[in-house]
């Protein structure tokens, strides 16, 4: 039975309510599916609860495939799924989102936050301890959480605990986390997969020898631990048999993770039974799994929205006529159907409807002539030459091409140009000749500040987050602080909406899609579900 979280302030409780009923949640298709769009329950919830003792004697081994291998195994220091998935058998933090993004207990039994949501304080779970037999408590919580905030250590996740002022143990199960500004947002923080807490020897060890490699040396708490990682080939995790969560103990013996690049590839291991669970999925293939008598196709909104960024530092694009003119002139409805195979739908927010605090709006219809009228009332009929950015990846260089196709029908001339993930977002960072590029970005706090602060805040420009663009909108930043300030969560929510709209009027992006989440198992395998974020939770996974 899962234990229930309990928490002090009310408005705080309301907030939760609220999560609970306004998040859409992943729904998974069955196999076969007929339909793009079906929302039905995710078919691994359906184990018989009483045969429970007999799921928890089920016994064999995964195997998964992903689309990379990951690039770190310590949570402080990786932002891609890849790893956060391959983590998150290993790792535990206080809280945790299920798969309809409420938030549960895991290392804490409650929280609470003060009356001005500038604390947060954790009760922790008693009798927890690493693989390495060390224990969990209070003093090791506050010493990971100063350590991946500490700037000598050089840790990708740094930034992302920036809101933390102070942490204190109140005493051996208790612990505090401070912030200077009020900050409703906190417990969702804590939820994300790079909020886990990995062994005190294993910083130690760090600490002592800076070579000491954390990201191939994870020990955390949860129901898997590390067996081995043969480079380009395989990431295996083993059953952790002295696990201490009673109710949740794991089915499987061993977990085996391989990087397949291709994706027809990772789809024929599955056909064939060499892999048990394949994600993600380009739009093809999932047409081509749906006839799949063995396989169950999961297909569900995400958190994730599509977008081309436009850089305010340049001067054609100061002008809202020409960013409007962008928008109408993109067929948002064609791309789904060209690019996506119907496995997506329009974005109408900066943020998707499975973030806490989405507000929709009218969208820029498809409109040509229109788009033509507003580009000649801000004096640029003729049109302009513009440089697109992209990833190399099939999918992003597809979008890139459609949009190029469609801005040149306005008089538009963009040139495509793909480069490796790594080296785009190194150019976005260094903030220099940026014209146009098309991002995705999804919070995974799976909440409105994370989804829109980072993208337009005026403090998040370059060198510092995801603000590529150089928007500056100084009535925007007092909205965030007043939306995170409010300790009514009906207020902050009214706040965001308004965030929203006037995000979506103004039009610092061109809004295109949120592309479906894709996984695919075998009929034999249940017990997993999937964030709209795109993780994969695997943890009670087992194999029939």
């Amino acid at each position: 039975m899962q234990r229930q979280l309990r928490k002090k302030s009310k408005a705080k409780w309301m907030m939760q309510f609220l999560l609970i009923i306004c998040l859409l949640f992943l729904a998974a298709c069955s196999s076969n599916t007929t339909s793009n769009n079906s929302t039905n329950t995710q078919p691994d919830q359906n184990t018989n609860e009483n045969n429970t003792e007999e799921a928890a004697e089920t016994s064999g081994e995964l195997t998964v495939g992903i689309e990379a291998e990951p690039t770190s195994l310590d949570p402080f220091n990786s932002t891609d799924g890849n790893s956060a998935t391959v983590q998150s058998t290993m790792f535990e933090g206080f809280l945790r989102f299920d798969e309809k993004m409420n938030l549960v207990p895991v290392l804490a039994t409650e929280y609470n936050f003060n009356e001005d949501a500038t604390e947060i304080t954790f009760t922790l779970q008693q009798g927890v301890k690493f693989h390495d037999g060390t224990d969990f408590n209070a003093e090791v919580a506050k010493e990971n959480l100063d350590f991946v905030r500490d700037a000598e250590n050089g840790l990708a996740r740094a930034s992302f605990f920036s809101f933390i002022s102070e942490v204190t143990v109140n005493d051996e199960y208790s612990i505090t986390i401070k912030s200077e500004e009020p900050n409703s947002a906190m417990a969702s923080y804590m939820a994300h997969s790079s909020a886990s807490f990995k062994s005190p020897e294993e910083l130690k060890k760090k600490k002592e020898d800076p070579d000491h490699n954390l990201d191939r040396n994870p020990v955390g708490t949860g129901p898997f631990k590390f067996q081995e990682w043969k480079d380009s080939e395989q990431i295996v995790v083993t059953k952790n048999e002295n696990y201490w969560n009673d109710q949740e103990q794991p089915k499987v013996d061993s977990i085996t993770f391989l990087p397949i690049v291709e994706a027809s590839t990772r789809v024929n291991k599955l056909k064939t039974g060499e892999v048990d669970v394949i994600f993600p999925i380009p739009t093809l293939n999932a047409k081509e799994l749906e006839q799949e008598e063995n396989v169950d196709l999961y297909v569900g909104s995400s958190t994730n929205v599509f977008y081309i960024g436009l850089n305010f530092k340049e001067e054609k694009y100061n002008d809202l006529k020409v960013r409007q003119a962008m928008n109408h002139a993109v067929d948002k409805d064609g791309l789904i159907a060209q690019i996506a195979d119907g496995y997506a739908q329009v974005a109408d927010s900066a943020i998707a409807p499975a973030v806490y605090g989405y507000a929709g709006q009218s969208v820029y219809e498809h409109d040509k002539e229109l788009a033509k009228e507003l580009l000649k009332e801000a004096g640029m009929e003729e049109g302009f030459k513009a440089t697109l950015w992209t990833r190399n990846t099939t999918e992003f260089v597809s979008v890139a091409e459609y949009v190029a196709i469609q801005l040149k029908e306005i008089g538009i001339d963009v040139e495509v140009q793909a480069f490796e993930s790594g080296t785009l977002f190194e150019m976005l960072d260094a903030g220099e000749e940026t014209d146009l590029w098309i991002g995705r970005w999804s919070p995974g706090t799976g909440e409105a500040d994370y989804g829109l602060r980072p993208n337009f805040a005026s403090d998040r420009v370059p060198p510092n987050f995801n603000n590529s663009g150089f928007y500056i909108n100084e009535e925007l930043d007092g909205l965030f602080d007043d939306a995170l300030r409010t300790p009514d969560q009906d207020q902050a929510l009214s706040i965001y909406a308004d965030i929203q709209m006037k995000i979506y009027e103004d039009a610092p992006w061109v809004f295109l899609h949120i592309p479906d989440t894709i996984i695919a198992k075998g009929k034999d395998v249940n017990g997993i579900y999937v964030l709209p974020s795109g993780g994969v939770h695997l943890n009670l996974v087992e194999k029939q």
